[in-house]
């Protein structure tokens, strides 16, 4: 079948058209290979009032405190998951987004972790423990107010991480129901748990010390302590007990 003239026209210049886009692309690409690195940019989401991290420390740890040359390197040959790999490192950072634009920049998003208790021991450094349950170093830079927990739990330290164990798991919905809370994460100053996991209470207003056995029925066991504290404690006296127990299920026991 013969092709007429007006046919080999379109066909040519569909041809033409395709080599020519083809050839954008593959310039681009070769620019692109070209370009450097000419900036960091450091976006770091300070929820929460915790700042624990700053550009600087992300930049340190990118460069491997200057030896590594990230600025004037190849856009090309940056590793962007190695470089997520490094921040990940980092226990104040939850969460890194690296990526590099056309301008030559290398974006960095980071979300940090947050805090919502501190181990305090004799035996061994203070710690955090993140909302997701991570353990977490002390900051230089910043301190968080938190609520303390000490006793034989806090002296643990092999503790890493509390989803790694069922009592770490309650302990953690526990501490995520009082960071939820605003009247509990008010009220709840400290928190001691000896070595059999029970915890005894120490609020902010209050002299009496609260027994809450294991961290189960936490829902329950803290409607019954608003009940000692709405109803019981005004008509027998701030002053007439020293301690309340919750960690009987439907009970609450003063002396």
């Amino acid at each position: 079948m013969r092709l007429s003239k007006g046919k080999i026209w379109k066909i040519s210049k569909t041809t033409l058209l395709v080599a020519l886009l083809f050839g954008s692309i593959g310039f681009v690409e070769k620019q692109y290979q070209r370009r450097t690195c000419t900036s960091i940019e450091v976006s770091i989401a300070n929820q929460f009032e915790n700042y624990f991290i700053n550009e600087g420390d992300v930049i340190e740890i990118i460069t491997d405190r200057g030896e590594n040359r990230i600025i004037g390197a190849s856009l090309d040959a940056l590793d962007l998951k190695f470089i997520e790999q490094q921040l990940y490192a980092n226990k104040f950072i939850k969460r890194a987004e690296v990526f590099k634009d056309l301008s030559g920049h290398l974006m960095i998003n980071i979300d940090q972790s947050r805090p919502i208790a501190r181990l305090m021991s004799d035996k061994m450094s203070d710690r955090y423990i993140s909302n997701i349950g991570e353990v977490l170093p002390l900051s230089r830079r910043y301190t968080a107010r938190v609520v303390l927990i000490d006793g034989a739990y806090a002296d643990n330290p092999k503790l890493y991480d509390l989803g790694a164990s069922d009592y770490g798991r309650q302990l953690l919905e526990l501490l995520q129901f009082l960071e939820g809370d605003k009247f509990w994460k008010a009220q709840v100053a400290q928190m001691h748990i000896d070595k059999k996991g029970n915890i005894r209470i120490f609020t902010q207003v209050s002299k009496q010390v609260v027994d809450f056995g294991k961290p189960v029925d936490i829902v329950e066991k803290f409607r019954n302590l608003k009940i000692f504290y709405k109803e019981i404690l005004p008509s027998k006296g701030w002053n007439s007990y020293e301690s309340v127990s919750v960690k009987f299920k439907n009970q609450i026991v003063c002396e």
